[in-house]
């Protein structure tokens, strides 16, 4: 038992104290939270039951009897490869890793009346992050580049019971942030004293509705999130010498459109000590004029439709720390695709998008209840790849795989 409690405390301890830092995200899609559901792929728009998924499914709320503070703190580790085959130097292999602390969210919920329970929170949306410090990597003899950054968004929900098996909630957003690309001369030691940065200062506001049905044995959940546009500013920076100035975008203000977000969830509860859950989600995307990196390497996004699947299991072991076993896997398209490019003197001239990129997310993970305190603990495997063909004029095949590993850790308590 003492050992249970010193985990709860340090790790309380850990997720208060630790400051945040912007954790690489290998997408531009934002994020949702599902609480201890995040073990099971970020399922729960069905049976979401920790703070954080109000976020999944404001209607969720209205399932809360008692008042609950959350916190979440994750550790991610990610490892790059590229295998380079070159017409005229042969094959390379580039292989490198980084280790990233993130702030995820942190949440309370309040229940009004038996009926009526309200929710708020700040949640990190998206915190996409390119390091191209391997020159070979940019196929640019003259500069490397590092892009970080985070969006939040501070989150008002309102979850009404309308009956015993309806329940219906919204959501409201206000998102802040700023990504940084930041660029910096090489070209074999001659151009260290050349740079440009552009930071991207993002806010908007949209909400977010949802309804649950449950029945004794399943339940269903609908959502749909508003479409809307980031408002982006632009602060462009760049050395004396200005042999970079091409890269900068050339708007000082613009509109980043978000899509119209729906999602529907099933699950499943009719055998004893088993959860079965099955998420979808479809975001309409719109051209957006942005450029979050200064040098995209493969070429800009593909403003489609995305289609993501996920699907969950959990095992209920009766123990008296609880420790159920979840796990889940999630097929998450991308909105950078592979590609073929055409150019000229190690310049890409052009793309042609062939194939979109698909990531794989793997999770596995379980609670540990103790007297008023919820440790939700859980391992993510994510493992996405792409390739490229390009020709400037010798002929250059790449083939990138990116792998994260992810220790994500969230303390419930009851209030």
């Amino acid at each position: 038992m003492k050992k249970i409690n010193v985990l709860l405390i340090t790790v309380l301890f850990c997720v208060v104290l630790i400051p945040e830092i912007p954790a690489q995200y290998s997408d531009l899609l934002l994020r949702y939270y599902s609480g201890a559901y995040t073990a099971m792929a970020g399922t729960g728009i069905a049976s979401g039951s920790t703070n954080s998924s109000f976020d999944l499914n404001p209607a969720l709320l209205a399932n809360y009897s008692t008042a609950n503070l959350s916190l979440a703190q994750s550790i991610r580790f990610y490892n790059y490869n590229l295998l380079r085959m070159s017409s005229l130097v042969g094959a390379q292999t580039f292989d490198w890793d980084k280790a990233k602390l993130n702030f995820e969210n942190a949440s309370v919920i309040y229940p009004i009346s038996n009926s009526l329970t309200i929710g708020a929170g700040i949640f990190q949306k998206l915190n996409p992050q390119l390091t191209n410090k391997k020159i070979a990597v940019t196929f640019s003899d003259l500069f490397a580049q590092e892009t970080s950054g985070s969006v939040y968004a501070a989150s008002i929900g309102i979850g009404y019971k309308i009956s015993e098996s309806f329940s219906a909630g919204i959501s409201f957003y206000s998102y802040f942030g700023k990504i940084t690309s930041y660029i910096i001369g090489d070209n074999h030691g001659q151009d260290a004293d050349k740079w440009i940065k552009l930071e991207s200062n993002l806010s908007g506001f949209n909400f977010k509705g949802g309804i649950l049905y449950k029945e004794p044995e399943f339940s269903a959940g609908l959502t749909i999130e508003t479409p809307f546009s980031m408002d982006l500013e632009a602060a462009k920076s760049i050395s004396s010498n200005t042999l970079y100035s091409y890269l900068f975008p050339k708007y000082n203000s613009t509109k980043w459109h978000q899509p119209l977000v729906i999602g529907i969830g099933a699950s499943y509860y009719g055998i004893k000590d088993w959860l079965f859950e099955a998420d979808f989600e479809t975001r309409q995307y719109k051209n957006s004029e942005v450029q979050i990196n200064l040098y995209e390497f493969g070429g800009n996004p593909v403003w489609e439709t995305v289609n993501i699947l996920r699907i969950g299991v959990e095992y209920k072991t009766g123990c008296e720390l609880g420790l159920p076993i979840r796990v889940g896997y999630a097929l998450i398209p991308q909105l950078y695709y592979s590609n073929n490019a055409n150019g000229r003197s190690n310049t890409v001239i052009d793309y042609t998008n062939n194939n979109q990129t698909i990531k794989h997310l793997f999770t596995a993970g379980t609670t540990i209840t103790k007297n008023r305190f919820n440790l939700n603990l859980t391992f993510l495997y994510s493992i996405l790849s792409w390739g490229r063909v390009m020709v400037v004029p010798q002929t250059i095949t790449d083939e990138y795989k990116e792998k994260n590993f992810c220790l994500l850790a969230e303390v419930v308590y009851q209030l």
